[in-house]
């Protein structure tokens, strides 16, 4: 996985978090086939720790090597950062938005964040 490979790169220079936000394909909403045939099946999380265990799977199941940040149940940072489905975002020294990438993974292109990684390290 790139982010893994951008994150033992740059993680002596970059402090790096996944934010595990509400679920995307929940079993008890819009599943996925990829899903129910990789055995992924998580009801919408109800509460915070329902959710911090279905983070702990995703970043165990997906070895996923950096540091991962649970946002609450109220959603606050997916309804302040637009994080459905998934996003990449660099955030600069003096706290602001320095790079967004379209919504992952499709959307996402680890070399424009790479480089944007670089340029905020310069």
């Amino acid at each position: 996985m790139r982010l893994n490979e951008l994150y033992a790169a740059y993680k002596d220079q970059v402090q790096f978090y996944i934010v595990y936000i509400r679920e995307a394909h929940p079993d008890n909403g819009w599943q996925v086939p990829n899903n129910l045939i990789e055995d992924i099946i998580f009801d919408e999380p109800a509460t915070d720790d329902e959710r911090t265990t279905a983070a702990a799977s995703c970043q165990i199941n997906l070895d996923l090597h950096m540091p991962m940040l649970v946002d609450r149940i109220d959603n606050d940072i997916d309804r302040k950062y637009v994080g459905l489905p998934m996003r990449q975002f660099l955030i600069d020294a003096d706290g602001k938005v320095a790079y967004v990438d379209g919504k992952g993974p499709r959307g996402w292109d680890d070399d424009a964040f790479e480089a944007a990684i670089k340029k905020a390290i310069a």
